[in-house]
């Protein structure tokens, strides 16, 4: 319906009920007008003899329609934030009626502050600006959490009309699952029922959380360093989160270290290598940056120097009972406190706190390739134990050979037909050579040799080097046995009279035997066999003969 129609349709309602008071009327008695636009209003009146309808306005103002009782006029670039139009009659009992208006912005602009990389577990303000709205009593302001609705703030204590910026907050508190969420605010202009719902959103900012309970440990193998020596130094963080976005800075004695990074899981680690070329207590610092947070670990280390000791033996090679001097030394300026000795694995020999000491020693037998230490040592202050370097040498003494019953025993038994091995040795510096002979006749040591009668006697030891001789006598006893003539004479008599015996027997055997075969011969040939008597006899004969 258009607007004067629906004017001319009020009015007319509007008079039936005047019962015939004069009255001045403004349609529409709410409005709502942009700031800068302009809106039409209807004045009308019951007065019959009325001088004049018109509008008062502090705005620029056009009529635009007028009939017997009313008039139409339009407000233009509506530029007051208060405006307050009010219809009036030049009528005897006709008062001026006024209209409420209401002058809006829509927001110009939306706007979530940027979203700082959040620590788990702490709390953050989200703001959210509205520029250029009115009036602020109509806005409402809404945080949201992707879809899902935060906290909602309205202003309708905000009295003010022209237009202004306004600010909302809504605070959270951090967590892991908030990490890569977006949120955003939303702004609502709502003017209604006269006027119309006006929204407008921010852009989305997507949230970074970081987590890192723990400060960092800084691990070293010790608290102690010596000067221009690197030490291995490791700093690590744990159950951090996003690991990988952990950002290192390790500084030594004031220097920027160079170092690599590892990840695993919730865990970053960097490792770098520390040195430094002045004495004295030096920190080292780990310092671990994730997103908000920087956490920082330290440690003392002390710097020292401790030189290489040097030792002289002199002279190194030396005959026995000769004197040797020992000359412990520092090789070069190292930190007070130094303490310094001569030793063996044994006992100390000397002991001072300086850097050179010296030790006259009166070589023995038994020093030979005895092992002398050249030892420094230097409390570091807050390490318990000292560290301690050293040097070694050998001494080389010299001296004649010596045997005793252990190296070369002075008699053996062995027995006749088993193997036996010679053994004779001596000790001496340079190692003796030894030669032991029966007579002129050269036995072989150490080799294992079938025992016999004739190697029985005394054998003379001779152990030689280039610083003297000794001599030792060994008597070697073989064990044999001798043969019982007597007996063997026995055995042979009884043999020769036992065969004596076996010949005689068996001649008797054998003359027995034959007599008996020529008497029965002798027996046949009579009984009438003049052949075989013939045979026999000429056998007989033959057989006589042979006897």
């Amino acid at each position: 319906m258009p607007p004067l129609l629906f004017f001319l349709l009020a009015l007319s309602a509007w008079q039936k009920g005047a019962q015939g008071a004069a009255s001045v009327r403004i349609w529409p008695e709410k409005a709502v007008v942009e700031f800068g636009g302009s809106i039409v209003f209807n004045c009308s009146t019951t007065c019959k003899d009325f001088i004049r309808l018109g509008l008062e306005t502090k705005e620029s103002m056009r009529s635009r329609e007028t009939g017997t009782t009313w008039a139409t006029f339009e407000l233009l670039n509506v530029s007051n934030w208060d405006t307050k139009p009010s219809c009036y009659a030049l009528c005897t009992s006709a008062s001026p009626q006024h209209a409420a208006v209401t002058v809006y912005r829509s927001p110009e602009r939306i706007v979530l502050d940027p979203l700082p990389e959040m620590e788990v577990g702490k709390e953050y303000n989200l703001t959210c600006r509205v520029h250029n709205v009115a009036p602020r009593r109509n806005l409402t302001v809404t945080f949201l959490k992707a879809e899902t609705k935060l906290h909602q703030e309205t202003f309708k204590e905000h009295s003010a009309l022209e237009a202004g910026d306004v600010v909302a907050t809504h605070s959270i508190t951090a967590q892991l699952s908030d990490n890569g969420e977006e949120f955003s605010c939303q702004a609502a202009l709502d003017l209604r029922p006269e006027g119309q719902l006006f929204e407008k959103a921010s852009q989305n900012q997507s949230v970074t959380v970081v987590d890192f309970p723990v400060d960092p440990r800084l691990n070293t193998l010790h608290d102690i360093l010596e000067i221009s020596t690197e030490m291995d130094v490791e700093c690590e963080v744990a159950g951090v989160f996003p690991a990988k976005e952990a950002r290192f800075d390790l500084t030594f004695a004031g220097e920027r270290l160079k170092f690599s990074v590892n990840v695993w899981n919730d865990t970053a680690t960097a490792k770098a290598q520390a040195s430094s070329s002045s004495v004295g207590k030096h920190e080292l610092n780990c310092t671990v940056s994730l997103g908000p947070i920087i956490r920082t670990a330290t440690k003392t280390v002390a710097v020292y120097s401790l030189p290489d000791p040097i030792l002289h033996v002199d002279p190194q090679a030396v005959l026995v009972n000769e004197a040797v001097t020992f000359t412990c030394n520092s090789s070069g300026t190292g930190s007070p406190g130094i303490k310094m000795q001569i030793r063996d694995a044994k006992e100390t020999f000397a002991s001072a706190s300086n850097s050179s000491l010296q030790v006259v020693w009166t070589a023995q037998e038994e020093d030979d390739g005895r092992e002398f230490t050249c030892e420094v040592e230097l409390m570091v202050d807050g390490h318990p134990v000292p560290v301690v370097k050293k040097t070694s040498a050998k001494l080389t003494v010299f001296y004649g050979p010596r045997m005793n019953d252990t190296s070369c025993p002075s008699s053996l038994d062995w027995t006749e037909g088993n193997e036996e091995t010679f053994f004779c040795s001596a000790w001496g510096n340079p190692k003796p050579t030894i030669e032991c002979r029966k007579d002129t006749v050269l036995y072989k040591l150490g080799t294992p040799q079938r025992i016999t009668r004739d190697q029985d006697g005394l054998y003379r030891c001779n152990a030689t080097n280039e610083h003297g001789s000794d001599v030792r006598y060994v008597t070697i006893r073989i064990e044999f046995t001798q043969p019982n003539t007597l007996l063997i004479g026995l055995l042979c008599l009884g043999a020769v009279a036992i065969a004596c015996v076996a010949g005689v027997a068996y001649r008797m055997y054998y003359n027995a035997h034959k007599i008996r075969k020529y008497v029965l011969k002798q027996k046949q040939q009579a009984a009438g066999h003049p052949m075989e008597q013939k045979s026999l006899n000429g056998n007989a004969q033959t057989e006589t003969d042979s006897c």
